[in-house]
């Protein structure tokens, strides 16, 4: 009997590290993601998904990021909306982000104004090539839009309570992109991930 114990104690010393391997891993991990689920990412696609080729590959991106990321079309942008108020409220989420692309540009503008109407401000607005005149609301700090002149694009134009940032980069010189392929430029990809790991002002 006091073999068997001896026995089990060598045991439970010699599997000490490996337990404490394995906390310590599982308390980096939730460390990493910590402040990502803090941050949500609401991605608007245009008139078909398949259009909206870089919201994917920023979706995936952000997975790898811990950025919880949520990718739809434009059509479904007052659920989300939705979701977005009651996550904020409730202290789920504390900053917000919109990217859309085409219709998704506009859907993601009509978005804030709805989280506008119940006092839920928003970090980043990034729209791609937006095909209809849009005013970005005054709950926006930042709105970032990337549009084709050459195109079917347009730029977004200040509303009247709007005191944040507002900068249209117009991408027109760039002969090699159009409406789907400005989506997935690797500059432009780049630049709305360094926003967007930046945006973290909170929505309430």
């Amino acid at each position: 009997m006091l073999r068997l114990i001896g026995a089990m104690s060598r045991l439970a010393i010699q599997c000490l590290p490996i337990i404490l391997f394995v906390f310590g891993a599982s308390s980096a991990t939730s460390a990493a993601t910590g402040p990502g689920m803090h941050r949500k990412v609401y991605l608007l696609c245009g008139l078909t998904n398949v259009l909206s080729p870089g919201l994917d590959q920023l979706a995936e991106e952000l997975g790898k990021r811990n950025i919880d990321a949520t990718i739809a079309n434009h059509a479904f942008w007052e659920s989300l909306a939705a979701d977005a108020i009651q996550d904020c409220k409730s202290g789920r989420v504390s900053s917000i982000v919109l990217v859309g692309h085409s219709l998704g540009a506009s859907a993601a503008v009509s978005m804030a104004e709805q989280l506008e109407r119940a006092g839920v401000r928003v970090a980043l607005i990034v729209t791609l090539d937006p095909v209809a005149k849009t005013a970005v609301p005054g709950n926006v700090r930042l709105l970032k839009n990337f549009y084709l002149s050459s195109g079917v694009g347009t730029t977004v134009e200040r509303g009247g309570h709007f005191h944040g940032m507002l900068q249209n980069v117009d991408m027109g010189r760039h002969t090699d992109l159009g409406h789907v392929s400005l989506t997935t430029a690797p500059s432009i990809q780049k630049q709305i991930m360094s926003d967007i790991v930046t945006a973290n002002s909170g929505c309430r």
